[in-house]
């Protein structure tokens, strides 16, 4: 339950939907990638790089340059 919370959260505070969150978890988790640690570095570039597109969700390539992004973060 609490994770669903989380999501709708995010939601609300990113803009990014439930199907999105799903596979920026699993692409997450796919490189070893701390999610939570990392979170607003990629919610945020993720929902505006959609808006700005007027797409429903982010290409796998876009994606990924937004995680390599958040790394250079830590």
């Amino acid at each position: 339950m609490a994770k669903n919370k989380n999501l709708d959260r995010n939601l609300l505070h990113y803009g990014v939907r439930q199907e999105d969150m799903a596979l920026i978890a699993q692409t997450c988790q796919d490189c070893d990638i701390d999610f939570e640690w990392l979170k607003e570095y990629i919610l945020k570039p993720y929902n505006e790089e959609r808006t700005n597109n007027n797409a429903l969700t982010v290409d796998d390539k876009k994606l990924s340059k937004i995680l390599k992004k958040a790394l250079k973060n830590i």
